[in-house]
């Protein structure tokens, strides 16, 4: 009897429950679906799972309908403390039809105790990144806004546990230096040899520099010789200066400059003591005809020999008296 009644309870139960779920089934059907957002956004690490010291990237990328809003309104704003940005964020853009997708790319490192496992893993979580971009039209100026959210990152040490120690409160140190068994210091190249070589390169340099200083140090060209002093002239007696403008003025075919000079001859001749050949020179200087070359030239000859007979008369009476003397 207890099982029967049993086997009737559970079908009575089983009826109302069947019932009960056809009359909600009905009410699903009428509700409409709920449409997907036009603007999609999605937050992705590579890699997720690294090692102290390493450099990771961390992606959003967001997808919208360029027919309600504008791709160049979108921005990114996110904090990855306490790791830190290596260089400028880098954005790309790709169109297809009428959907865009904006990827913006951050480099990640973190080398300071604040990524640094305590154990030999942690995980961290970063705080969501916030996305706003602006719709289309010029009534709607108001920036919507959606939150992605960053898988979990897991970190490693680099250290093993073997190689670490614990502190005296219990937290783990992985961090051990030993200063005092530093090793000796070595070199490539021994310093004295070093030492030598820019020695030797510094005064050659040196020598190189003096060389091209005396090269282009400005010469002094010794003064030439004094040009030696010409010989004086002879000094012409006035006699002698007139005989040579009689002989010019021949040569020169002019009868006004040889009357000219014969006159002087004929001064001078007179000065001189010579009356005969101061007449012959003044006859010649006032005759009606002109003068020939050939008269000029043989009054001339007969001045100078007789010019050269008193000459040597002076100088043998001079010298007589000399010995006299």
């Amino acid at each position: 009897m207890l099982m029967l009644a049993a086997l009737v309870a559970v079908a009575a139960v089983s009826a109302l429950v069947v019932v009960f779920a056809w009359d909600r089934g009905g009410d699903a059907v009428s509700v409409r679906p709920v449409e997907s957002p036009e603007v999609e956004a999605q937050g992705i690490l590579s890699p997720r799972v690294t090692l102290f010291g390493d450099t990771i990237t961390a992606r959003v990328d967001v997808t919208l309908d360029r027919r309600l809003y504008d791709p160049e309104s979108v921005r990114v704003a996110t904090a990855f403390a306490p790791w830190g940005l290596v260089g400028q964020p880098d954005r790309a853009r790709r169109d297809a039809g009428t959907t865009t997708q904006l990827s913006t790319v951050f480099v990640l490192r973190c080398l300071t105790d604040g990524c640094t496992p305590v154990r030999a893993a942690a995980p961290l979580d970063f705080i969501a990144a916030r996305v706003s971009y602006r719709e289309l039209g010029e009534e709607s100026k108001r920036r919507r806004s959606i939150e992605v959210d960053w898988p979990q990152l897991v970190s490693y040490s680099r250290i093993i546990p073997a190689e670490s120690e614990v502190g005296a409160s219990g937290e783990t140190i992985s961090w051990r230096a030993d200063v005092v068994s530093l090793p000796a210091v070595s070199y490539r190249v021994p310093p004295a040899f070093v030492l030598l070589v820019l020695l030797t390169g510094g005064l050659g340099l040196a020598a190189a520099g003096l060389g091209l200083a005396y090269l282009a140090w400005p010469r002094r060209t010794p003064a030439p010789p004094p040009e030696p002093t010409p010989e004086p002239l002879p000094s012409l007696t006035p006699l002698e200066q007139a005989l040579v403008l009689l002989d010019e003025s021949a040569r020169a075919d002019g009868a006004g400059e040889q009357r000219r000079a014969l006159e002087l001859v004929s001064e001078e001749l007179e000065k001189w003591g010579d009356a005969a050949l101061s007449r012959a020179a003044r006859a010649l200087a006032w005759s009606p005809d002109v003068p020939g070359v050939e008269q000029t030239t043989a009054l001339a000859a007969r001045v100078r020999s007789e010019l050269d007979r008193v000459l040597f008369e002076r100088s043998e009476l001079d010298r007589n008296g000399d010995g006299d003397v």
